[in-house]
């Protein structure tokens, strides 16, 4: 048996994202080491540097970078507590030119996760930005979600639910197909 990794999204709407992953591994593949575990630019209404829908026919190229917060994580994480101790650590992604050594350059730590917990869900946390050096001054990173694991053993798991915020200058809400509409109702524009 090999290590098994899933991606389910539970919910993708224009303003957010809810994402279920899991990992099991066979104590002889090794660790998980993903830059792109949560590709920004595959969610929902994601946009193209033309401004249209990435996912249409008449899009032109992903965007450098994309903006997302996480709002919140729950996590069971299955691996081992003694020597050695293995932990699960989610990051946003840094540098991704997919050499071993320089994708994680400049990747930013969110969680190290062992056992389970939450963080964010009902307890009025404020969102975690994106801190890898990402921006209009440096897009050295995409915006991306990546998973690093050590010590995993045979039967190690973990499950982590992941939430996601959008940010409207990069993800279709309506704005641009419908403007109207989107500015109709109790937030229209008053003169």
């Amino acid at each position: 048996m090999a290590n098994k990794f899933t991606y389910q999204v539970l919910r993708d709407t224009t303003t957010d994202a809810v994402i279920k992953l899991t990992g099991t591994f066979d104590g002889s593949s090794g660790n998980e080491s993903n830059v792109s575990r949560i590709s920004a630019n595959t969610l929902a209404n994601a946009l193209a540097n033309n401004g249209l829908l990435l996912s249409t026919q008449n899009a032109n190229t992903a965007l450098p970078y994309y903006d997302l917060q996480l709002t919140g994580l729950k996590y069971y994480v299955n691996f081992p507590v003694s020597s050695p101790i293995g932990s699960v650590e989610l990051f946003w992604s840094g540098n991704n030119t997919g050499t071993a050594a320089s994708s994680y350059a400049n990747s930013a730590t969110i969680f190290h996760l062992q056992s389970q917990g939450e963080f964010g869900l009902g307890e009025q946390l404020p969102s975690i930005t994106n801190n890898s050096g990402t921006g209009a001054a440096n897009t050295v990173g995409n915006g991306d979600l990546g998973i690093q694991t050590t010590g995993a053993t045979a039967n190690s798991s973990y499950t982590l639910i992941v939430s996601v915020r959008k940010n409207n200058a990069m993800y279709q809400r309506g704005q641009l197909s419908d403007p109207a509409a989107f500015n109709y109702g109790q937030y229209s524009l008053k003169p």
